[in-house]
């Protein structure tokens, strides 16, 4: 006999009707799992307004109802911690390991991390070589240049991951963007207005431990906005460069952060919006002859150089 079935997710309920009376038809998928194969009679489905863990309002995120209190959420502290460092990009000694360890010992903020003394690390059972280790990885991810947008990013805002970071960050200092209205928000070029309404909720949900964090010191560099590229005199201003293939100059990461200090925006696959496709070592013809069917101008890394006159 059949007396439970997992429905996927909460968009399931919601459109197929499953709620206290509803009649379904259960079958055993593969002669095993239980799944519903009709839904006979429908019912007004029972959804959950606030988070069971912290009680936060929920929104819609595709099929899924979800809690953007990310920062706050006991149910999220070790995936938000996680996500943090490995967002920031530039320390490797918070792993889900040992992010596991410290949130065990009652650790539940990434502000109170920063805060741990190396004799604590110790208490919490890491040798005293790895507590020191720690101590020089959390002091060298504030040393260490990392993009104001990533850094954004890493507080993990629901719809603002690091390409609508850096699109947010190109009209407002990272500092001024919790003040933004959904009504401002939704004016700038590809923020729709649902994702502006999760972004404002989710950005006041962080907001008081982004700036517990952020006045700690860290080495940001800083998104230029779209009004200074539009009165820059550089040759790129503006446009829009994809980058491939093994550069000689420096690393493509590299390359991009020049450019965009040049005042141009960089993607990472060519479309027809496509100004440059700079091309390093080992290029495919296939790629270039693409690009070019597209109306792209193909430049060779020297040919770029001499655009930008660096060479």
């Amino acid at each position: 006999t059949l007396s439970r079935a997992t429905v996927h997710h909460y968009n399931m309920v919601k459109t197929n009707g499953v709620g206290p009376g509803a009649i379904i038809k259960l079958v055993r998928s593969g002669l095993v799992i239980p799944k519903i194969e009709e839904v006979i009679k429908r019912a007004e489905p029972e959804l959950p307004e606030n988070c069971p863990s912290c009680g936060a309002h929920l929104i819609w995120e595709g099929d899924h109802l979800i809690c953007p209190n990310k920062s706050d959420c006991p149910a999220q502290t070790e995936n938000t911690l996680i996500h943090f460092f490995k967002t920031l990009g530039n320390v490797d000694g918070f792993g889900p390991k040992v992010i596991e360890k410290i949130t065990n010992q009652g650790i539940k903020h990434i502000h109170e991390i920063y805060q741990i003394p190396k004799h604590q690390f110790v208490e919490f059972g890491f040798g005293d070589k790895t507590s020191q280790n720690l101590i020089d990885q959390l002091q060298a991810s504030r040393q260490i240049e990392i993009e104001d947008w990533r850094f954004l990013a890493a507080f993990g805002v629901t719809r603002l991951a690091g390409g609508n970071c850096e699109r947010l960050l190109q009209h407002h200092a990272i500092a001024e963007v919790f003040e933004i209205s959904v009504e401002d928000l939704v004016k700038i070029d590809g923020f729709a207005q649902l994702s502006a309404e999760a972004i404002v909720e989710g950005l006041a949900n962080v907001k008081e431990e982004f700036f517990k964090v952020y006045n700690l010191g860290f080495n940001l560099s800083i998104t230029s906005k779209e009004s200074d590229r539009e009165r820059s005199d550089s040759p790129i201003a503006g446009s829009l460069i994809v980058f491939t293939g093994s550069m000689q100059q420096g690393s493509r990461s590299d390359m991009e952060k020049h450019a965009k200090a040049l005042g141009a925006n960089v993607a990472k696959s060519v479309t027809g919006k496509t100004t440059y496709l700079v091309t390093g070592d080992k290029v495919g013809e296939t790629k270039i002859i693409a690009a070019r069917d597209k109306g792209v101008k193909v430049l060779t890394e020297q040919e770029y150089l001499k655009l930008i006159g660096e060479l």
